[in-house]
């Protein structure tokens, strides 16, 4: 007798596909254009633990230390604030729309997987992560004694970001309950 051969097809659908990918893209952007550091994962933490961390060390791995915020001119750290959450911004839109593509699918034709909720949760945190960056960013730009601009533009830049955070957040709740009731449905 011959083995036969098992042939498993594995659907994944151009919107789950797609959100998974402007996930990633996303995380991966915010920490290559240093809006975030890089995890280290399980290792950096057990490093971190054995070895300990400086305060110098930890205030240089920072966005704002990284775009100088405490000595480049303000003008500049304020427009470079500003570019950067215009384009985190923009970034989680186009994983939100991914995300609600999803939503508007049929969970008959294609449900929501596990891997797509925690990658658009990735992506979310990812997203939560810059913003903070940002917020110190300023405040620590702010601070400075020479500072004779107004910060309202930067201001509204991240009130903007902050209201894609919200909605993203709520995208995330609606992915979440069409996965469960999909896993639901299953059983």
């Amino acid at each position: 007798m011959v083995p036969g051969e098992t042939t498993v097809k594995t659907g994944i659908s151009q919107s789950q596909s797609a959100l998974r990918t402007a996930s990633s893209d996303y995380c991966d952007e915010a920490v290559e254009a240093g809006w975030v550091k890089s995890g280290g994962g399980l290792a950096g933490l057990a490093d971190t633990l054995i070895n300990g961390i400086t305060n110098e060390q930890a205030r240089a791995d920072t966005y704002a230390a990284r775009i100088g915020a405490d000595t480049r001119a303000p003008v500049l750290v304020l427009s470079r604030i500003v570019k950067d959450t215009k384009d985190a911004r923009a970034g989680l839109i186009d994983v939100n729309r991914e995300a609600r593509v999803l939503l508007e699918t049929p969970a008959a034709v294609d449900g929501a997987t596990r891997s797509d909720l925690m990658s658009y949760e990735r992506a979310l945190v990812k997203a939560q992560m810059a913003y903070r960056s940002f917020q110190s960013a300023l405040g620590e730009v702010a601070a400075r004694p020479e500072l004779d601009l107004d910060t309202g533009v930067v201001d509204k830049e991240l009130d903007a970001f902050a209201s894609t955070i919200d909605e993203a957040r709520d995208v995330a709740d609606e992915l979440a309950d069409k996965y469960a009731s999909v896993g639901t449905a299953a059983s």
